[in-house]
């Protein structure tokens, strides 16, 4: 019984995916399992990974986010400034988490309250991030803090700070998944008409499901500012189509209502592995955007 509620799970393929393509990478690079390939593996795909649960909240509610990568690179950009005006550490990590929620309140309100397609409110939401982006900064440059900086690209242990860190997120996200929100949320997702009927605030809940899912965005944008140190308004602007791969390989589904968060990640996991399969046997990544 268990094994078989294991294969019907939605994540499963991509799990399956993801080993596979972990066999796969292990046979271009064999050194891809030391310390070092972990450390720089890991620290490159963070940012994705957060990222793509930010997107299947939006999805699970029947909704979409083009505006991700727009607002990673927002707020990595908007965190350099801050430290380069002198701001410490935590006053940045506060105040660029706050600029998440915003961003997400933003999105929410075209979506849940004004009810615009949320794929042409996201997108002209993300034309508006890019442009504040290259206001602050139009060329890659600055610096983040040094400890941050080298924190993130060590390890503890022989294992990877960046892994330790999303394992405090994928906590973060499992409260989520318990939550009364989540249940609402697929309801919603599933049949909004049903679940407005049966007196859910489907609007309320589109609108926070937006405002998380500016959270988890925000905190890819600051993983991104603490692995790579700089600031570039143009880094995370694979990660608004990245991260609706990653979610639907990981089963969740555009539609809405089905899917879970760690099938996401499997999915993004799968997504940047093929990516650097490809960069091993020499694909250019002109070819791999292709793919």
């Amino acid at each position: 019984m268990m094994l078989r509620q294991v294969w019907s799970h939605p994540s499963f393929p991509a799990g399956v995916l993801a080993v596979l393509a972990l066999v796969f990478a292990l046979s271009v690079n064999p050194g891809l399992l030391s310390t070092g390939s972990m450390i720089g593996w890991s620290t490159s795909q963070l940012g994705l990974w957060t990222a793509v649960l930010g997107q299947t909240l939006a999805l699970m509610g029947r909704g979409i986010d083009l505006s991700v990568g727009a607002g990673v690179s927002l707020v990595n950009v908007a965190a350099i400034a801050l430290f380069e005006a002198g701001w410490p550490t935590a006053g940045v990590i506060v105040a660029m988490l706050i600029l998440g929620l915003l961003i997400g309140a933003a999105n929410g309100a075209l979506i849940g309250w004004l009810r615009l397609n949320p794929l042409l409110a996201t997108f002209a939401t993300s034309f508006v991030l890019l442009g504040l982006t290259l206001q602050i900064r139009s060329a890659p440059g600055g610096s983040a803090p040094m400890a941050a900086v080298m924190f993130m690209n060590g390890a503890t242990w022989g294992i990877p700070n960046a892994m330790l860190v999303f394992v405090l997120v994928l906590l973060l996200w499992g409260l989520v998944a318990r939550s009364a929100f989540w249940l609402r949320l697929r309801a919603t997702g599933a049949d909004p008409v049903r679940a407005w009927n049966s007196g859910l605030p489907t609007a309320r809940i589109k609108v926070m499901s937006y405002v998380m899912a500016g959270f988890f965005t925000a905190l890819s944008g600051l993983f991104v500012t603490f692995c790579v140190g700089a600031g570039d308004p143009l880094f995370a602007q694979p990660y608004t189509l990245l991260t609706i791969a990653g979610a639907v390989i990981g089963g969740v589904s555009l539609g809405g209502g089905t899917g879970s968060g760690y099938g996401a990640v499997l999915g993004a996991v799968f997504v940047g592995l093929t990516s650097d399969i490809a960069l091993g046997i020499g694909v250019s990544p002109f070819w791999q955007q292709l793919i």
